[in-house]
């Protein structure tokens, strides 16, 4: 029966997208590139700071004609660094200044100009001087932001709140990029990224909720009482997928989710490889360039292996956390050498210590923000807070052993190769198992 909902779903997507067509590659492209123009950009979502600069998302509206001596209309999405002044530039500001947008080049081996393309984005500029036309009503602040700033209110610091953001918001706007580098270092860049993990946790706590910690299962075990507590569940993910972010790694998260309480109501056990390939085509029907982010190829990639490679989990948590490391970085290893050039050493030490604090944390985090600056939340949130910080310096510690992250890099058809012999030794253990 799930299946037969998929082709109604991709009909339903593609009638979608027939009037709103996805921004695909030949479509991000701008016939003034690399030359000196004058522009007016509409400033877009909240600013992220760099050393000298802000950092927007920006809409082209319109490029002076020096021919005509007139504005002409102008699409096309670009980042656009601004030099900070005594005057700062608000989302939804119209900024106009003279300046080139640029592709973007190779840094390293990462081709950094087609990566931007595979967002829709065009390129980037860099403003110094600039004449800005505020926007007529003040913006309004994202219910993700409002919710951010309800830790501050429950007493947290600036690095345990930004940890404690990313981890249950989405929200990394304020993470420091030490702690970024820290955590990429030390092989727990995954626990900064709301993915299956943290969705997983919101999906067992909600488990507990809707049934009372198990004490009404028996309503549960009835057919309608079961189609309305997966029917709930599938709306409050989708609802957590939409607040922090509508990312790769969560939409496939709460994809899979749905499609096993789908399987649920109808009492057949979904959650298998076949559940991953159904939410991964659901997500590239509606966002076809996702398929390059690397977001979506290492949450997939991921996933996959566990399915395959732990498909009985033992009791042992101890064991268990060892063999799903072990599964995902089989999964994710060469895609991280590619992308990144380097290699996590202490990938086991280091989810052996992070996974239980995560799963503390989460929970922790949606209660001090559920609570804010009450008395109640400003007493969760010291708990909150410190769980952070042991996890900030957990991390800090592993980063700083020696030989803690090994460079190493990989091409294409090595990353081929590699999975064509993990393919059939997975198709060998399966035979085994049989």
């Amino acid at each position: 029966m799930v299946i037969l909902l998929l082709p109604l779903v991709a009909a339903i997507l593609l009638c979608y997208h027939t009037g709103q067509p996805v921004n695909l590659l030949h479509e991000s492209e701008c016939e003034t590139l690399d030359s000196l123009h004058t522009y007016a950009f509409v400033l877009q979502g909240d600013p992220k700071s760099t050393t000298h600069c802000e950092r927007f998302e920006a809409h082209m509206l319109a490029r002076w004609d020096t021919t005509d001596q007139a504005w002409c209309s102008t699409q096309g999405r670009i980042l656009l660094y601004v030099q900070r002044d005594s005057i700062v530039p608000q989302p939804g500001d119209t900024l106009i200044a003279q300046t080139r947008i640029r592709r973007g080049g190779m840094i390293g081996t990462f081709d950094y100009g087609t990566y931007l393309r595979r967002q829709g984005i065009i390129g980037t500029a860099y403003v110094r001087r600039f004449t800005l036309q505020p926007a007529s009503t003040p913006p309004s602040i994202s219910l993700q932001k409002r919710l951010y700033q309800r830790l501050a209110a429950a007493g947290l610091h600036e690095d345990e709140k930004a940890i404690v953001g990313a981890l249950t918001l989405g929200y990394k706007e304020d993470l420091d990029p030490e702690i970024k580098h820290r955590f990429q270092a030390s092989g727990a860049a995954h626990v900064l990224a709301v993915s299956g993990l943290h969705t997983g946790i919101l999906y067992g706590l909600l488990i507990l909720l809707f049934t009372l910690g198990g004490r009404i299962r028996p309503m549960y075990e009835n057919r309608l009482g079961r189609c309305t507590l997966s029917l709930l569940i599938i709306a409050v993910m989708g609802g957590y997928a939409w607040l922090t972010g509508l990312t790769p790694s969560v939409v496939r998260a709460v994809l899979m989710v749905s499609l096993v309480e789908f399987g649920r109501m109808m009492y057949r056990n979904s959650l298998s490889i076949n559940t991953i390939a159904a939410a991964a085509v659901l997500i590239l029907l509606a966002r076809p360039l996702d398929l390059w982010s690397v977001s979506f190829q290492l949450s997939f990639a991921a996933t996959a292996a566990i399915v395959l490679f732990t498909r009985k989990i033992p009791k042992n948590w101890f064991i268990a956390t060892i063999l799903i490391s072990l599964a995902a970085q089989l999964g994710t290893m060469p895609i991280t050498m590619y992308t990144y050039g380097q290699f996590s050493s202490y990938f086991l030490l280091t989810n052996l210590i992070v996974l239980p604090l995560a799963t503390v944390l989460v929970p922790l985090g949606l209660l001090t923000i559920a609570l804010g600056g009450t008395s109640i939340g400003c007493f969760v949130g010291q708990g909150t807070e410190a769980v952070a910080w042991l996890m900030n310096h957990s991390v800090g510690w592993i980063e700083s052993l020696p030989g803690s992250t090994v460079s190493a890099s990989v091409n294409g058809p090595m990353i081929a190769v590699y999975y064509a012999l993990l393919l059939l030794f997975c198709v060998f253990i399966l035979k085994k198992a049989k």
